[in-house]
């Protein structure tokens, strides 16, 4: 890509931008990115991908410096340049991108951070543009009340992602800017991959694979460097340090789902498909009741789900009723709640308690979404089922700490269709499962 047109332009370019810019080679997926005209670009990536090297490096620093080849950038442009915290800012950012990319004579003048000389709080641009860097670390609040035309974040927000978005979303309003993110999505954000995967009409999201990136295909790594990292790589990661595709994280818990394998289009549920219900109380959290099928091939479909907080038993009761319609169900399991099973059971629903063994019931789980010789997994969901899906694909173990192991069982926050779903497998193919229940509504 670099600078294109006429000779003369292109030497002119080149001594205003400097050699970085003008020789920059975009892989594949890069020059996609690049040509993209969509207000919210992500490009996601496996390490060592060219990832941020295509963002931040030249997208960058060639919308500030005024010539990139497919926007155009308005006078006195207000740029944001982001990456998770101030060492990053330092050592990413700027010392490993837009320094390079940014050449010296372009540059009018340097604010720099109270954290460290290497770190730049603001870079004024001779022609009048503005890079202000940003850290996550600051919080949402620093994040308000500032009209930018653009923002540009290389990897994940590890704190309140989805608030901190919704911020820079705000931010890009009043001057009609655009947002570019480019990531190796390591850490479960379901809210995002939720966002990529719903093809919004002002989204667009593109994949580096760092395969695409060895030299005997056009790249620039050594192939051989490319194998002895992927080597290294624990095998539930590769698919997302490889081709930067939302895959299994660090500490999650059920491994093998994945929105691509385990979620359907929903359909109509056959009559003589057995159906249960299973709950999980709350009020401040919210209660939850899910509707699982089995198929004659003893797969499980998770068809519907009922999620609010904040109503009485007699509200969700009604709410679980409506949704029931005039199905009938092997059983409805609960959790162990005493009070709340009687007061449900005067409201028209009997329950039974549900065996609430995490490991046992977690494992339950996982045999049924592992892909089995037929080369389909035994647990479906419905992608109506939104909550079902994004608290499975986050459901994670605690991390440890210098001092002290992690705990053995998952983090108890939004975990409750996780439970919900648990309580109904494993009570029904658990030990001592298989008790015939005569069906009731």
């Amino acid at each position: 890509m670099g600078i294109q047109g006429k000779e003369e332009d292109v030497r002119a370019a080149y001594a205003y931008a400097g050699e970085a810019v003008v020789d920059y080679r975009p892989l594949p997926a890069a020059n996609e990115f690049h040509q993209c005209p969509a207000k919210y670009r992500f490009y996601f990536g496996g390490n060592r991908s060219g990832k941020s090297e295509a963002n931040i490096g030249f997208d960058c620093s060639a919308y500030a410096l005024g010539i990139h080849p497919h926007r155009d950038t308005p006078d006195k442009a207000v740029i944001w340049a982001c990456a998770d915290t101030w060492e990053m800012v330092g050592k990413l950012l700027w010392g490993e991108k837009l320094k390079r990319y940014l050449p010296a004579k372009a540059i009018n003048n340097i604010q720099w951070h109270n954290k460290g000389s290497d770190i730049p709080r603001e870079i004024k641009l001779s022609n009048g543009n503005a890079i202000e860097f940003k850290a996550f670390q600051q919080g949402r609040e620093l994040f308000q009340g500032r009209p930018i035309d653009a923002c540009y974040v290389d990897e994940q927000c590890t704190r309140d992602s989805e608030q901190i978005f919704q911020e820079i979303q705000a931010r890009l309003i009043d001057r009609n800017g655009f947002f570019a993110q480019s990531a190796t999505p390591i850490k479960p954000q379901p809210w995002l991959e939720e966002r990529v995967v719903s093809d919004l009409a002002t989204d667009a999201a593109f994949y580096a694979n760092l395969n695409d990136n060895r030299r005997s295909k056009g790249g620039h790594l050594p192939d051989e460097e490319i194998d002895n990292m992927i080597n290294e790589w624990p095998e539930e990661v590769q698919t997302t340090r490889v081709e930067g595709k939302f895959a299994s994280f660090y500490g999650v818990v059920y491994k093998t789902f994945s929105r691509q394998v385990h979620v359907i289009e929903p359909f109509a549920i056959p009559d003589d498909w057995e159906r249960w219900r299973s709950i999980d109380w709350g009020f401040n959290n919210p209660f939850v009741c899910m509707w699982l099928a089995r198929d004659r091939d003893n797969r499980f479909y998770v068809y519907n789900e009922h999620y609010r907080p904040q109503m009485t038993l007699g509200q969700q009761a009604e709410a679980v009723k409506r949704i029931s319609g005039d199905e009938r169900y092997l059983c409805t399991y609960a959790d162990h709640d005493a009070q709340d099973r009687a007061e449900f059971a005067k409201l028209g629903i009997q329950t039974r308690g549900a065996r609430k063994e995490i490991r046992g019931g977690i494992e339950a789980v996982q045999r049924c979404l592992k892909i089995q010789g037929d080369g389909k997994p035994r647990l479906f969901f419905f992608n109506t089922c939104r909550h079902a899906i994004r608290e499975h694909s986050a459901y994670h173990y605690p991390e440890g700490t210098d001092l002290r192991d992690p705990k053995d069982e998952p983090v108890k926050k939004d975990d409750h269709t996780c439970d919900a779903v648990r309580y109904l497998i494993y009570g029904v193919e658990g030990p001592r499962a298989g008790v015939i229940i005569p069906r009731v509504a």
